[in-house]
């Protein structure tokens, strides 16, 4: 089971990183072919825009559960780096939304911890008892 919710939250976290392409192809086909041209593309963005909040909020929890049934939540190790990079990127969300100082940056903030997210998984995935 353990296993089981551990590829779940993976392939969770690959949807939820996949907003950002869906958006640059439809930004992109909007402005070349028009919005009837990418009317699809507009409709599976939307959905992603609304679901992204929910995903993070499972994938957050489920997280936490994968990591303290498999290992523990307080020993440093790849898992950890990942669950805690998860959690700053969904405060940064959060925070910078919330905040006049951030509304304009938090986006660029919230990416660039997507990249450390996806290399935190990676590294979990394939080499986790380096640390």
């Amino acid at each position: 089971m353990i296993t089981t919710v551990g590829w779940i939250n993976l392939w969770l976290i690959f949807i939820m990183g996949s907003i950002y392409p869906i958006k640059h192809n439809y930004m992109k086909k909007y402005k070349k072919e028009g919005k009837e041209k990418a009317k699809t593309l507009g409709q599976l963005y939307q959905f992603t825009r609304k679901a992204h909040p929910v995903t993070g909020f499972i994938i957050l929890l489920l997280g936490v559960y994968h990591g303290s049934q498999a290992y523990s939540l307080y020993v440093l190790h790849t898992g950890t780096v990942l669950l805690y990079s998860i959690f700053i990127m969904a405060i940064t969300a959060l925070v910078g939304q919330k905040f006049r100082a951030f509304q304009k940056h938090w986006r660029v903030v919230h990416r660039g911890i997507g990249i450390l997210v996806f290399l935190s998984a990676v590294l979990h995935v394939f080499l986790r008892n380096i640390i």
